[in-house]
C-alpha cells in the first residue's frame, strides 16, 4: 500500500510561489524575471548588493507594491493581489515601522488588530507586548520611543495576525539586543510550526544558526543558491 501521508509531505504547496516578477523605476529593471517559492518551515535569507531590488521584492511579495508584470504570485494557494485572504497570511516588517507616532503602543496594536478583524485583541495585543518587554511603556506615544524599541512594535504589529509567512527587510537593524533575542525566537517557533520566514540583512553570517537556504538577487535575478 502506497504510503499516502509521504507523498501529501513530498508534494506539499508552497507558502508563496511567485513566477516571472518584473519591476523598472524608470528606465532602471530592477527585476527582470525573478521566481521564487518559500515552503512550509523555510527560513530564506535574501542577499545582494545594496540598490540591487531587495527592498522592492519584498514589497511586492507582501502585497504592498504591485508589480510591472508576474506570471503568478500565489500565496497558501490564492492570488496574492485579488485574495485579501492570501494577503491576511502575510507579516511585513520592513525600514518604515508602520506605525503612526502620535498613538501609543496600545492604541497602534488595537488598530492594527481591528484591521485584520480579530477577535479577543486585547488579549493578544498584552500577550505581544509582555514578550516584547513593553507593557510598562504601552501607553506612551510611539514617538517617545528609542529606535529599538519601536522596531519591537513593529515586530508585534507584524505577528498580531498570527501570520504564516513572515517578510523582513533588514529586521535586525536598530533593534536593540532584547528584540534581537526575542525576534530570533520568532523565527526559530516559526520553522517549526511549519510556517516560513523571508529576510534580507547586512550580515548573512549572522544568519548560519537560521538559514535554512541563502538565495542571490543579482542584475535582476535570482541567481540560485548563495553561500
Amino acid at each position: 500500500m502506497i504510503n499516502t501521508t509521504i507523498l501529501q509531505d513530498t508534494f506539499e504547496e508552497p507558502v508563496l510561489a511567485a513566477k516571472n516578477i518584473r519591476k523598472k523605476f524608470g528606465r532602471m529593471q530592477v527585476l527582470k524575471s525573478v521566481d521564487i517559492q518559500i515552503r512550509q518551515g523555510d527560513c530564506i535569507v535574501l542577499i545582494g548588493e545594496n540598490g540591487v531590488g531587495k527592498s522592492t521584492l519584498i514589497r511586492i511579495l507582501s502585497g504592498t507594491m504591485k508589480p510591472d508584470y508576474s506570471e503568478s504570485l500565489i500565496v497558501c494557494g490564492e492570488d496574492l493581489f485579488t485574495s485579501e485572504k492570501s494577503r491576511n497570511k502575510i507579516g511585513l516588517i520592513c525600514h518604515q515601522t508602520m506605525l503612526y507616532s502620535d498613538l501609543s503602543a496600545l492604541e497602534n496594536l488595537q488598530f492594527f488588530s481591528r484591521l485584520y478583524g480579530i477577535n479577543h485583541e486585547e488579549e493578544k495585543i498584552n500577550t505581544l507586548l509582555d514578550r516584547f518587554g513593553l507593557s510598562l511603556r504601552k501607553n506612551d506615544p510611539i514617538r517617545s520611543y528609542s529606535r529599538g524599541m519601536q522596531q519591537r512594535i513593529a515586530i508585534c504589529r507584524a505577528l498580531i495576525h498570527e501570520p504564516i509567512l513572515l517578510l523582513m527587510d533588514e529586521p535586525f537593524t536598530g533593534l536593540d539586543e532584547k528584540g534581537t533575542k526575542i525576534l530570533i525566537e520568532v523565527i526559530l517557533e516559526m520553522k517549526s510550526q511549519k510556517k516560513a520566514v523571508l529576510l534580507t540583512t547586512h550580515d548573512p553570517n549572522s544568519m548560519k544558526a537560521l538559514a535554512t537556504k541563502y538565495i542571490k538577487l543579482e542584475k535582476g535575478l535570482i541567481t540560485g543558491d548563495a553561500e
